[in-house]
Order: C-alpha cells, then structure tokens, then sequence
C-alpha cells in the first residue's frame, strides 16, 4: 500500500485539485470504506479546491481533510454523540496551524501569487502535511498507524 501522504501529493501533481487529492488518496490507500463512491467522493470534494473559488480563504485541502476524519469518525445518526467529531475535526486544525499559523489558503499561499511554479510546490506541501496529520489523527484516536 502507497503512503497516504506521498499518493497526495503524487495525485496533486499530477493534476487533481488539492481537495480531490486528499480524498482520493484517503480513498485508494484503504483509509476509506471501499464501499464509497470513488466518483461520488471526487464530486463532494471538488468544490473545496482553490479555496472555494470565490473567497480565497479556507484551503483545500484542510476542508477535504476534514471530509475524510468526517467519512472516518462522524456521526452516523442524529443519536451519536455530536461533540466528538467536533474534538477530532478541531485537533487536525490544531495541528495544521502549528506548521502552518493559518487555514486560508490566500494567506498560505498569496507570497507565491506570482509564481505559478512556487505556489504549486508549496500546495504540494500543504497536500502532503494535511494527509501526514490526518493520519496522526487517526492514530491518536484509534492507537492504530495508517
């Protein structure tokens, strides 16, 4: 099995958005029930990519990354206890600021506006280091390496 990281950010260059990179590579490195959708998953998360397209604020890959701890750990019903999810989605953003100090992408990657190249290898980045805390995530939540 391919490192859910490095399949990322492989899938990222390679020509998936950022969003799309972080689910599908969730998905085909076994993180995800293989009951899912593969296309259903890519149209949930094409949207995120680009920040949204409009605001430029959230990433990408942070919200997909959130889609996938919520595939793993959210809720099932409306009876499942709603606060643990929020603990676990809050941990991942935790972590993503202690390398990162932000969440918007416009602000992770405005220095790079200008530079095409630039930007991409640093959106390469922040694809791999989403995947390599959600995987931290899950470990610390289940005690199992992913």
């Amino acid at each position: 099995m391919r490192e859910f990281p490095k399949l990322a950010a492989e899938l990222f260059s390679q020509g998936c958005s950022c969003s799309e990179s972080v689910i599908k590579a969730a998905y085909e490195t076994g993180l995800l029930d293989k009951n899912l959708d593969p296309e259903l998953l890519n149209r949930i998360s094409s949207p995120f990519s680009g920040a949204m397209g409009t605001d430029q604020c959230l990433c990408g890959a942070v919200a997909s990354s959130q889609l996938v701890l919520g595939l793993i750990f959210g809720r099932k019903t409306t009876q499942d206890d709603p606060h643990q999810i929020k603990i676990i989605a809050k941990s991942f953003i935790e972590k993503f600021k202690e390398q990162r100090k932000v969440t918007c992408c416009q602000a992770l990657s405005g220095k790079f506006k200008d530079d095409p190249k630039a930007k991409r290898a640093n959106c390469t980045e922040i694809v791999r280091e989403c995947a390599a805390i959600v995987q931290v995530v899950i470990k610390e939540k289940t005690g199992i390496s992913v």
